[in-house]
């Protein structure tokens, strides 16, 4: 506890760290996410000190501190950009054929027997699937953004991750009692 507490009293002395890297990284006080950032370079610089090994008795080790702190909260929060950056990309990308491809069933037929073919898969899957599981494939399939449908359903993001792996799931495993039955 006196490492927390000796740690967050090191930060409100150096908060321009912080505020440092949010303005290398372009995140300006105006923006709405700002406070999130600002915390999470908080929660990162003081990761950073209750890891630090060196001891911090002067002001060189201090500033040194600073510097090697700055950097680090700097990069992860980059990366942790990039993450949520990539997560809208792929969230705002159109529903193409690609897209559900990755995410639950095969791309749209080219013949009537393939089609005739996917309509049984697909009437299977939905007989083992839950209602839940039954109405996020019926999202998913109409082109909405997991961050849509979870508002839609009012759950988490990850609960339809965790929903669609589940459909995933259940989907090759028909897959597979087809090709051994078959």
């Amino acid at each position: 506890m006196a490492v927390a507490q000796k740690g967050f009293s090191l930060f409100l002395e150096h908060q321009a760290v912080v505020y440092g890297a949010l303005a290398k990284l372009g995140i300006r006080p105006h923006h709405s996410d700002f406070q999130d950032w600002r915390d999470e370079g908080m929660l990162v610089y003081l990761n950073y000190f209750s890891r630090y090994r060196d001891p911090l008795t002067d002001e060189a080790a201090i500033t040194k501190f600073n510097k090697l702190a700055w950097r680090f909260v700097f990069l992860t929060l980059m990366q942790r950009m990039q993450k949520v950056r990539h997560r809208r990309e792929l969230e705002e990308a159109p529903a193409n054929a690609a897209v559900l491809q990755t995410t639950t069933v095969a791309t749209a037929p080219a013949s009537m027997e393939q089609s005739v073919a996917l309509k049984l898969q697909m009437e299977q899957l939905e007989a083992v699937l839950t209602p839940v599981e039954h109405k996020v494939l019926q999202l998913r399939l109409a082109g909405m953004a997991d961050s849509c449908i979870a508002r839609h359903l009012q759950v988490s993001r990850q609960r339809v991750l965790k929903v669609r792996k589940r459909i995933q799931a259940k989907y090759r495993q028909l897959e597979l009692e087809e090709f051994l039955n078959g």
